[in-house]
């Protein structure tokens, strides 16, 4: 069963990303014999695409008129009832836009040509990489290997790896390193996890030790963490401080469990969306930086949003199955 319901997700998916698209202007050539030929696949791509057609005809209409949506405004600054109707009606209309389409990365054309080994939303999977090292993937994250003579690289697309390099030892001289964003870690020991952050990374180490390099502002920056420690990096800001994590808490989604100790709503909520097939969007700019604490399951998410909207006396609804907003 659970098969069929991935294969149906999948199609979802993917009708979702063709409507998304049409909205978006025209098809090429290419495109249209693309859309034609999964339409022709199956009764079942048409049945999905047609749905997605008249779900995102009906988000459309919210535009004008946004109904209880009206209300998600912040009131907090005085507007027209036309003025708040047309803002209500915009962010509805990008969030099914930023919901339908990065909610559904992974049938992103220029990310599926790029990674040799990805995973779905709320997916686990461990690899086997040629030169035997393991990496565990963890939703919604995607690598692309590169091994050559002079080096084992693998550069992380998206998401968070956990990797357990193979020593250099014996016949196999070449350094193991992980890219991601402007940034590389490379293997003095052997675990450590790397979490894209866009354009940078946090990187921690777990077994022996491991160094994080990257050019700034014209100089190396790089710094070697022992096991517990952890760094930041991002493009223009360069290495932050080193800090310590306690690995079993950070490692926590490999056993099915999210901990979270204080962490900032919006981390959370970014977190989340990468275990589940909708997004979650704040639509309060300051609520990003309330505290959120908790250990949640990542098979019963919808208990997480429930607790942390209790928790922290806030709102949400539902456009399934595109998007939650938290208000």
């Amino acid at each position: 069963m659970g098969s069929i319901d991935n294969r149906a997700h999948e199609i979802e998916l993917r009708a979702a990303e063709w409507v998304a698209r049409l909205d978006g202007g025209p098809l090429s050539p290419a495109e249209s014999a693309c859309l034609r030929e999964w339409l022709e696949e199956e009764p079942e791509h048409r049945a999905a695409f047609e749905e997605a057609a008249a779900t995102w005809r009906e988000l459309s209409l919210l535009r004008r008129d946004p109904g209880p949506l009206r209300d998600l405004v912040p009131r907090t600054r005085p507007a027209s009832p036309v003025r708040r109707a047309v803002r209500v009606g915009a962010i509805v209309a990008l969030l099914v836009l930023a919901g339908g389409m990065a909610r559904y990365q992974f049938g992103d054309p220029w990310l599926l040509a790029s990674a040799d080994h990805r995973t779905a939303p709320g997916e686990l999977r461990s690899v086997t990489l040629p030169d035997g090292s393991v990496a565990e993937l963890g939703p919604a994250s995607a690598i692309a290997v590169d091994f050559d003579s002079a080096e084992r690289r693998v550069r992380l697309l998206a998401g968070e790896v956990f990797f357990t390099a193979a020593p250099r030892a014996g016949d196999e001289t070449r350094p193991f390193v992980v890219e991601a964003g402007v940034g590389r870690t490379m293997a003095l020991g052997t675990q450590f996890v790397v979490e894209d952050e866009g354009e940078g990374a946090d990187v921690l180490a777990i077994e022996h030790q491991i160094e994080v390099a990257l050019d700034h502002a014209g100089a190396r920056q790089d710094v070697v963490l022992s096991p517990g420690q952890e760094v930041r990096y991002r493009r223009g800001l360069g290495l932050g401080r080193v800090r310590t994590r306690d690995v079993a808490t950070a490692t926590a989604w490999r056993r099915g469990m999210l901990v979270f100790s204080g962490s900032r709503l919006g981390e959370v909520v970014e977190t989340l969306n990468r275990y589940r097939r909708g997004r979650i969007v704040i639509l309060d700019g300051g609520l990003a930086d309330r505290r959120v604490s908790g250990v949640f399951a990542t098979n019963d998410l919808d208990d997480a949003i429930e607790t942390i909207t209790a928790e922290l006396g806030i709102g949400s609804r539902s456009i399934y199955p595109f998007v939650t907003v938290l208000y």
